[in-house]
């Protein structure tokens, strides 16, 4: 989807109707393997005869980043052609990978007014520096999914247990990030950083198990995550029924439940607590 709505000190080409002409729209493919991710976008036109001038005379170029939330893996690069490619290092990204794609000023650029103005920037003419935007087309996104085994993995690969911004209160749960996020309050955390290596169990109990389950529950909504489709995979591995969320979850986890009252039961006997 193209960025929108931004407020740029100037009209920009697919940002809102700041300009009536052109729309970037280009063609992005790729092919992945475990060593290398090939790219390729072609089709860079923005469709405005002032501003593809530009570009052919070097006053513009295309700026392209990649990035990859999982890794933090963040690549830049300029294009000068109608087409692009790239080899990038399958090491480096894992997860959900963003392609955004804009027409940047190559040098400073003065006088601008490209026809198809809004009218609110009629008459005007804008002074641009080089690095300024001239025009912002969709974010591609495209999943980078590894050799994954459902029935090996532990489910520590689908959740991640994190400190929250919050002082107190419930665990917060994000699902439209690669894992499933679980956020705990600022207080809880330090809590749970003293039990979680002891009673493993008892993790799986309070946090993991209601969190997979409210997961599960949506899984559909988020099938282009990376834990989506591994917990799909995994569901449909072990033959488990996502129509009851909970009972299936609990059967990810191996009944987590009984296995907490047996640690903790067994902790007791020993003395330890």
């Amino acid at each position: 989807m193209a960025a929108s709505n931004i407020s740029y000190p100037h009209p920009v080409l697919g940002n809102g109707d700041d300009v009536a002409i052109g729309e970037i729209s280009p063609d992005v493919s790729y092919e992945i393997s475990d060593e290398a991710i090939h790219l390729t976008v072609e089709n860079l036109t923005s469709g405005h005869p002032e501003i593809d001038q530009m570009l052919a005379a070097g006053d513009a170029a295309w700026h392209l980043r990649i990035q990859c939330s999982r890794t933090y893996m963040r690549e830049n690069f300029v294009a000068t052609d109608s087409e692009f490619s790239a080899r990038l290092k399958g090491e480096d990204y894992e997860g959900i990978v963003d392609v955004d794609i804009a027409i940047v000023a190559a040098r400073d650029i003065g006088n601008y007014s490209p026809a198809g103005l809004h009218e609110d920037y009629k008459g005007e003419k804008f002074q641009l520096r080089a690095g300024e935007v001239l025009g912002i087309g969709p974010t591609f996104r495209f999943l980078v999914d590894k050799v994954y085994d459902p029935l090996k993995a532990p489910v520590s690969s689908l959740v991640r247990i994190t400190e929250g911004d919050h002082k107190d209160g419930p665990f917060m749960l994000t699902l439209d990030d690669d894992l499933i996020i679980v956020r705990l309050s600022k207080s809880d955390w330090r809590d749970y950083a003293g039990i979680c290596e002891r009673v493993p169990t008892v993790v799986h109990s309070a946090i993991v198990l209601p969190a997979l389950a409210e997961a599960i529950l949506h899984i559909d909504r988020h099938s282009d995550t990376l834990w989506g489709g591994r917990l799909k995979d995994l569901l449909e591995a072990t033959n488990i029924n996502p129509g009851a969320p909970l009972a299936a979850a609990q059967e990810i986890l191996a009944s987590p439940v009984t296995r907490t009252f047996s640690e903790v039961n067994a902790t007791l006997d020993r003395g330890e607590y």
